[in-house]
């Protein structure tokens, strides 16, 4: 029996007697009922602070002066949003009759959306600690309670969302010019219960059983909203899980399989061949499907508005106020020029241009287009700026520079010439890593529309990409966090990270961070031209056939290690090796920049990485956040607290107040949502970007699952 469909006899009269007790909880479902209930948190707080006593045991205070800022409506840019002021022929405008399908359906379908804890915790033991007045030492001020299990266990486990809006304790002072929104994505739903009938002695009885997706990135989403205003020191939360409907699907079926390809990493969909070519040919609605992959707020054109994005082609809006999803599109309903199976979600943002710049798989007959296409504010219906035609591979990441398109293509690629792929095969599934082939670097004129230039390095597989900037000897350096191959993304599995002893290898692989040198693109534009015939794209359909008999591949090379000196022979040895060297010590993921340094030369670079204790333990997470030097090639500074375990931090730099307020590039604060696993609760960090200092913290009050997506901050205009 599998370890996710672990069967158990349960009582049904006890399950409906949960179920009536959870629905009874209240819901605060409308934005009217939002400002009422923020109106008498006002009057509430709006009491004159006694004065304050020897002991610093009151660190914040609230006045009576304080005013409701989030019902300012000159101040806030999603106070008034109308869809009238774009054009009737914009793709992104609402359509009347959607909406109204949607509020004629919300009252019946909200109401079964589940809210049920599929799996439960079991408590460990409890430990104390006392915490003391740093200045009054003599008196305790609190005895903590904290958990025996300290591991990032408890972060891969269900979540309960709520429409209860909080205004959070802020402990420290934000910065004063820290006003809006932050928006987080991450998982909220690991395993979703359902029942079913099994015999018992001859009879019927019901059994529930658990769905488990297999993947830290398969997990339904969860977004997260933050309001933050420094002037004020205050800071609100809400969240809400965007996947409702597919719950019920999934509890319904007793599994999940998608329709289309790239819907899951690596997770088993405990279903039939034949149901996937069964299901509803019914346009999904908003809810129903899953896109956890990126939270977007700055999609030229489209300002004011909430996106997420998964490793499918879909883009769901929300509701920025409720986080409500309201809409789902394909980039293809966009524009028809944007075909594509699957795209990138974490496409590029040319501040420069105003151009949204990000691309679509095609996979087609005999071949594979990767169609690169930009939208901006001058043109909202976006147009193609390159196809083109390369190996069938898992891409996760690019990068722009003023000039180019710089697309990685490490070689991980298709199995079985692609079928598994399109018998919609998770991805992890659908991509096996060749150590025998090289990693590819495509250069694309942004100007001329085509691939101008192309590189070979050794074989790597990476998640994301720091930067890429132009030199002055007509050359590209791009920046990566690389690993040797695949196994980063295996170990990942809901069952490693749950079960951190079992892991394989038993810690987790050692990221790289590599700056790689692209030279002499002009010149290497001529060898490009004469050779580029070569590159050998999608097997044709015979071979994918023969593929899933076992025959022989002849274009899928030996399987050999790569050697990019003795590999003569090869189909890429014309190619020109693109040099890289090692900036800094492993392991650092998920990094971030100052956003005004994207496509230019950077110094400064942040990203999660490990204590010292913590990297010598078997299973063990990202538990610090860091600051590196890219020139000096070292740590400059961290962030670490016992027992904590940081999701993506985002950097948002300090505005600037006028032309002659130059911002360094450390300037600004870094945002991460951390878990502490001690206390079972999650709080809001924020440290300042130049000494990695904590400036404030707000606890949630509750546990939010780690996350390995980026966030987005949205700061209001002054």
């Amino acid at each position: 029996m599998s370890d996710l469909n672990k069967v158990s006899l349960i009582d049904t009269n006890e399950e409906e007697q949960a179920s009536l007790v959870q629905n009874n909880s209240s819901e605060i479902n409308t934005k009217q009922e939002h400002d009422s209930l923020l109106e008498d948190n006002v009057q509430q707080h709006a009491v004159a602070p006694e004065k304050k006593q020897q002991t610093d045991e009151a660190i914040i205070t609230t006045t009576a002066e304080e005013e409701d800022w989030e019902n300012d409506k000159k101040e806030h840019p999603l106070a008034s949003l109308s869809l009238e002021e774009y054009e009737n022929n914009d793709p992104w405008a609402a359509q009347p009759e959607d909406n109204a399908l949607l509020q004629a359906e919300e009252g019946v379908e909200e109401e079964e959306a589940l809210k049920e804890a599929e799996t439960v915790l079991i408590q460990q033991p409890i430990a104390t600690a006392t915490v003391f007045d740093v200045d009054n030492q003599q008196e305790p001020i609190v005895e903590e309670e904290l958990d025996e299990d300290t591991s990032a266990i408890k972060g891969f486990q269900n979540f309960h969302d709520t429409d209860k809006i909080d205004d959070l304790k802020v402990v420290g002072q934000l910065p004063e010019w820290l006003i809006g929104e932050h928006f987080t994505i991450g998982p909220s739903t690991f395993d979703i219960k359902y029942t079913r009938k099994i015999e018992v002695d001859g009879e019927l009885q019901n059994a529930s059983a658990f769905y488990t997706f297999g993947h830290w990135f398969d997990a339904l989403p969860l977004v997260n909203r933050f309001d933050l205003n420094g002037s004020r020191n205050a800071v609100t939360y809400r969240n809400r899980s965007t996947s409702r409907r597919l719950v019920e699907k999934i509890r319904e079926h007793h599994g999940y399989a998608p329709q289309h390809p790239n819907a899951l990493y690596m997770s088993n969909t405990n279903q039939t061949v034949l149901s996937k070519f069964l299901g509803s040919s019914k346009v999904n609605k908003p809810d129903a499907e899953p896109c956890g992959a990126r939270i977007l707020t700055d999609i030229p054109g489209l300002e004011g508005r909430l996106f997420a994005q998964n490793f499918a082609n879909h883009v769901q809006e929300l509701d920025p106020f409720d986080l409500k999803p309201t809409r789902l599109l394909q980039w293809n309903e966009i524009n028809p020029k944007f075909k594509g199976t699957s795209s990138c979600p974490n496409g590029k943002y040319d501040s420069r241009t105003g151009e949204y710049i990000n691309f679509t798989m095609e996979v087609g007959y005999q071949s594979v287009k990767y169609n690169f296409f930009s939208i901006s504010d001058k043109n909202p219906m976006g147009s193609v700026v390159a196809s083109v035609t390369a190996p069938m591979a898992y891409v996760n990441n690019f990068s722009i520079t003023p000039k180019y398109i710089i697309f990685v293509i490490c070689p991980i690629l298709a199995n079985a010439g692609g079928v598994k792929y399109n018998w919609n095969e998770s991805i992890m599934d659908s991509f096996s890593f060749r150590s025998s082939e090289p990693t590819l670097f495509y250069v694309i004129s942004r100007e001329k529309g085509d691939v101008v230039a192309a590189y070979r390095s050794d074989p790597c597989f990476v998640f994301n990409h720091i930067n890429a900037f132009e030199n002055d000897r007509d050359g590209v350096f791009i920046d990566m966090i690389c690993y040797p191959d695949d196994t980063i993304a295996r170990q990942l599995s809901t069952e490693y990270l749950r079960n951190p002893s079992t892991m394989q290898p038993s810690r987790l692989v050692a990221s790289e961070v590599r700056r790689y040198l692209l030279a002499n693109i002009e010149e290497e534009s001529i060898t490009y031209m004469a050779n580029n015939s070569l590159i050998p794209s999608k097997t044709s359909v015979t071979t994918r056939i023969f593929s899933l008999f076992g025959k022989k591949q002849t274009s899928a090379g030996s399987d050999l290690e790569y050697n990019q000196d003795q590999d003569m022979s090869k189909w890429y040895s014309w190619m020109p090796v693109a040099s890289y060297d090692k900036r800094v010590q492993p392991s650092i993921e998920l990094p971030q920049i100052n956003p005004k340094f994207s496509m230019y030369k950077h110094t400064i670079m942040y990203g999660l990485g490990f204590s010292a204790a913590s990297s010598l333990k078997d299973g063990a997470i990202w538990d610090s956040i860091v600051k590196t030097n890219m020139d000096t090639k070292q740590i400059v500074a961290s962030w670490h607290q016992d027992f904590c375990y940081p999701s993506a931090a985002v950097f948002v730099p300090r505005p600037s107040i006028g032309p002659e307020d130059e911002v360094g590039e450390d300037e600004g604060v870094l945002i991460s949502v951390v878990m502490n696993s001690a206390k079972s609760t999650s709080f809001l960090l924020v440290l300042d970007a130049g000494s990695l200092q904590v400036l404030a913290t707000a606890d949630l009050e509750r546990l939010v699952p780690l996350s390995f997506a980026h966030g987005s901050c949205r700061l209001r205009e002054n």
